[in-house]
């Protein structure tokens, strides 16, 4: 089942609640996403730009759904979530780039 389509232009975010999804660009799967609490769909909200992939779930999975104009209210109520966020980001930047040193 497809949570995000690449390419749409809904803005919203998600954190995973149980289950596992999978992350796929133009039909490649990049990555693996299986811990509670892990949020994805935020960089369209972020960016205000379309998805930059697609999300499918693999397992029976539940998520929690956020409006993107929630996003700003989000962060100032939890700031937790920006620190959340924030955390993603950094180990989806460190996992990607491992990945092109390993293919050098």
């Amino acid at each position: 089942m497809n949570i995000i389509r690449q390419d749409d232009t809904n803005r919203n975010f998600y954190i995973l609640e149980k289950g596992v999804v999978e992350v796929i660009k133009d039909g490649v799967v990049l990555n693996t996403l299986m811990y509670p609490g892990t949020v994805f769909g935020e960089i369209s909200a972020i960016l205000d730009e379309p998805r930059s992939a697609s999300i499918k779930a693999r397992t029976a999975t539940t998520v929690t759904k956020y409006e993107s104009t929630d996003l700003q209210r989000l962060i100032r109520e939890q700031p937790e979530m920006a620190a959340i966020m924030l955390e993603t980001l950094a180990r989806r930047l460190k996992y990607t780039t491992q990945k092109l040193v390993d293919s050098l």
